[in-house]
């Protein structure tokens, strides 16, 4: 068996896992694995190919809208948490660039 198709059989045996909602030592043991070799398994499946690599932001659309009387600023936020403040006078191309470095 190819490299390919072993960790497509261990794709498999992971989505099963995960929808048994049994412990993992439960599963392996009714299924006949090695407790090892699925947590072996579901680690690799679970982290990126090559390391340094993140999926890209999502990017969703807006819409801007300006209050009578208020300010107007660009704030990003982040799926993890964090917000950025900024003034909206700032290009499009320094905002295009901030987000390609926060990528």
């Amino acid at each position: 068996m190819g490299n390919k198709e072993r960790e497509e059989q261990w794709r498999v045996r992971v989505a099963r896992w995960r929808e048994s909602g049994l412990p993992m030592r439960a599963f392996a043991l009714q299924d006949g694995y090695r407790l090892h070799q699925l947590s072996y398994w579901v680690h690799r499946l679970s982290t990126p190919a090559m390391p340094g690599t993140a999926p890209a932001p999502t990017l969703l659309p807006v819409q801007v809208a300006r209050s009578a009387g208020e300010a107007l600023e660009v704030r990003l936020r982040s799926p993890s948490g964090w917000t950025v403040l900024l003034p909206a006078e700032l290009s499009a191309r320094w905002v295009a660039e901030l987000l390609r470095e926060l990528a």
